[in-house]
């Protein structure tokens, strides 16, 4: 069984209320009397009343102030795994600096590792492991980079979904994903790595997965949304250590990941990503109806639309709105749109806002020409609007 380590002490106490994750714990080795034919549940409980158990061993036999060095090891355990605090938090509630609090927990994982050592049908030894197993992804996900942006889930799932095909068709499975036709769910995410995780957890999910479909749904609240991946699978085919890794490159990376029984062999693996704030949106057009055909076509909390009928005031309303992107027409009274356009290309100030232009005019390379990043003839349909204003954000998927 080896040696107790620290480092798995703390791997454990991190998942300390997620059972997939603490059943898959390296510290599960260590307990002889686990029995491998118990569920995942079963096994977890086992292993999280056994941490428990250790840490009320490290509370002071007599009463002791809270946060005294008498009771330090206890009180730093229970705030951080127990109750889920932040270190910041912990920092103020015990008045000790965010080192300090960090040495304090190293010491207090270690005794806590001598205390399970010493447990009936826990292996005995304590001592300094090698290094453990998955720094290296630790340290390549340190180096990955991460640049936050608007991405919408629903064309990389579609994305992921698409790359994965051999292997769902190998296992015979579908990947369904139950959302309205055309919905657009916006998030804030780094498109190649929100993209890496959907993809590792597909395919732990396909190659998991005992039933036909797995099954994808999407619930956007006000601030959040989480994206549910339901399959059904018996826990001994469950793909533990790929969930894992899904788990840590998400969490690395302010992705929320769980993985949940919901019944004996149906599961759900849960992401929480924080939702894209509103595009903003410029239309410079004189037809009041044309504006208000835009509004119409781009869905309220994901899209904010600001019209101005005199083309004379584009600039100022460029600069004083600074939108994601500009909505432009060519056919106008008092200024055309291609000065507009060259007006706002050529500014320093409005170079790098993207312009779509709508016009009954087409011509779309004096329109590139000029600088405008999309074109479109009028009448337009809602699909194609919000085509090319997401291609005019740099692409389907980001700004």
């Amino acid at each position: 069984m080896g040696t107790l380590s620290r480092e798995e002490i703390r791997e454990a106490l991190s998942c300390l209320n997620d059972n997939v994750g603490l059943a898959k714990a390296s510290l599960a080795q260590h307990f002889s009397d686990i029995n491998t034919a118990i569920s995942i549940d079963e096994r977890a409980n086992y292993i999280r009343a056994r941490l428990l158990e250790a840490i009320e061993v490290l509370r002071p036999a007599r009463r002791a102030a809270f946060g005294s060095l008498e009771s330090r090891h206890y009180d730093v355990l229970s705030l951080r795994y127990v109750e889920g605090m932040a270190v910041a938090e912990m920092s103020r509630e015990l008045s000790l600096g965010r080192r300090q609090i960090h040495r304090d927990l190293q010491e207090a994982e270690g005794k806590l590792a001598e205390v399970l050592a010493t447990l009936p049908g826990v292996a005995t030894g304590y001592g300094q492991a090698p290094v453990a197993e998955g720094n290296s992804l630790r340290d390549e996900l340190e180096l990955l980079p991460y640049e936050a942006g608007p991405v919408e889930l629903g064309e990389v799932l579609r994305t992921a979904a698409e790359l994965l095909r051999p292997l769902a068709d190998r296992y015979g499975t579908g990947i369904i994903w139950d959302a309205p036709e055309g919905a657009s769910v916006w998030v804030m995410a780094d498109h190649a790595v929100l993209k890496q995780v959907l993809v590792q957890l597909l395919s732990a999910a396909v190659q998991s997965s005992t039933a036909a479909d797995v099954r994808i749904g999407v619930e956007q609240g006000e601030g959040a949304v989480t994206a549910h991946v339901r399959l059904c699978s018996d826990p001994r085919r469950l793909r533990l250590e790929q969930l894992s890794e899904v788990r840590r490159i998400a969490s690395s990376k302010g992705i929320g990941c769980q993985v949940r029984a919901v019944a004996d062999d149906q599961w759900e693996i849960i992401l929480d990503l924080p939702r894209s704030r509103p595009f903003s949106v410029l239309v410079i057009e004189d037809n009041p109806s044309a504006v208000e055909l835009y509004r119409r076509y781009l869905a309220p909390g994901t899209w904010e639309v600001e019209g101005v009928s005199d083309p004379r005031l584009a600039y100022e309303a460029a600069t004083r709105v600074r939108p994601d992107v500009i909505v432009l027409d060519i056919m106008m009274p008092k200024m055309d749109g291609w000065s507009v356009l060259s007006l706002l290309s050529n500014h320093p100030n409005t170079a790098n806002i993207p312009v779509v232009i709508c016009s009954v005019v087409y011509d779309p390379e004096l329109g590139e020409a000029l600088g405008a990043r999309a074109y479109l003839k009028k009448p337009l349909s809602e699909q194609e609007l919000l085509a090319a204003l997401q291609r005019s954000l740099g692409g389907p998927l980001a700004r």
